[in-house]
């Protein structure tokens, strides 16, 4: 397991995305932590998945809030790769409900999942609308 580094590639110059986006990657830290343990209860993992996908909606609504308040051309194509983001992460806490599922391995699944593709997400579609969020004043 490797955690998530925070390096300037990854900076929008817009501070509260890029301090979202820090927050995000720390509560996917704090499960590899937490994986890191062998006595993990099975409400606390199931507590930070939630913890995780929680944040992650947040974050992604406030990027749509902006999108819709300065109308960003590209917002449909952004919001269809945010929407697909919401059901895998759905589909992730209906499995950690399940009693039977491997908690440690899903924790593990989930976590690598979310920083993969935030990370990625940033670096190509996130960097697209940087430059039209900062014309609009966000810095």
């Amino acid at each position: 397991m490797s955690k998530f580094v925070w390096t300037k590639e990854y900076s929008l110059g817009i501070s509260v995305i890029d301090e979202q986006h820090q927050h995000f990657f720390e509560i996917a830290n704090k499960i590899y932590d937490m994986l890191d343990k062998k006595d993990n209860k099975r409400e606390d993992l199931a507590q930070i998945i939630n913890e995780l996908k929680d944040y992650a909606f947040y974050h992604l609504a406030t990027e749509e809030k902006y999108f819709n308040q300065f109308a960003y051309s590209d917002m449909a194509n952004h919001m269809k790769a945010h929407s697909m983001f919401r059901v895998k992460s759905e589909e992730y806490t209906d499995r950690a409900d399940n009693p039977k599922e491997d908690l440690q391995k899903l924790a593990l699944e989930i976590t690598d999942f979310a920083t993969k593709w935030l990370s990625m997400h940033i670096i190509v579609a996130d960097k697209l609308y940087a430059p039209f969020f900062q014309a609009h004043g966000l810095k």
